[in-house]
């Protein structure tokens, strides 16, 4: 009996550990990560907003969500927070943004500290009941056996108009007196996620 299962291929039990669900999940640290967009209003005035509460995890089996509370946004005037909650995200209907993808986690896994690699994946964005499937360029850095920073390698062109977002767009315009704003939305982020 013995013998037999030590004549089973050494590549099964591999297999077999790593198919297992034995990691514990990759957690987004919030205090060490950030998301960023840039607001351009008036043709050439331009100005970065951040959302101050994240969440979100990674999977042992690659599935990745990042959760945004839109309440949290913060953009340096209160006034302008309350009006794109209202207006813009509708926060009280939809208080919450998220985005999903699934990496290849044993391939992240493998890299060694200090060394990044750059991956493009489809993901989903989901916004105000709606779900927008979209490219997103990353960097992914292993910075410790227990800790990732995954940024952005390029920024994200978000369109408000396709994402539903131009009457919202459009009462900020009007209550706030501007001859424009832009639909073309750049956002960029940096997230550290620990296990």
């Amino acid at each position: 009996m013995f013998r037999s299962i030590f004549k089973t291929p050494l590549y099964f039990w591999v297999l077999f550990l790593f198919s297992t669900p034995v990691f514990p999940d990759w957690n987004l640290v919030n205090e060490e990560s950030q998301i960023n967009f840039i607001s351009i209003k008036a043709s050439d005035i331009a100005e970065i907003h951040t959302f101050e509460e994240l969440s979100g995890s990674v999977k042992d089996n690659g599935q990745a969500q990042v959760v945004i509370n839109l309440s949290s946004l913060e953009t340096l005037i209160p006034i302008r927070n309350e009006r794109m909650g209202n207006l813009l995200f509708e926060t009280k209907v939809y208080p919450v943004a998220s985005f999903k993808l699934k990496l290849d986690l044993q391939t992240f896994l493998l890299t060694e500290v200090g060394k990044s690699s750059d991956v493009t994946h489809r993901g989903v964005l989901e916004l105000k009941g709606k779900q927008f499937t979209m490219p997103v360029k990353l960097t992914v850095t292993r910075l410790s056996d227990q800790s990732f920073l995954v940024k952005s390698s390029e920024p994200i062109l978000l369109n408000a108009g396709s994402l539903g977002l131009s009457d919202g767009i459009e009462s900020l315009r009007v209550i706030a007196g501007l001859p424009s704003i832009s639909k073309s939305v750049p956002v960029t982020f940096s997230l550290i996620f620990r296990q």
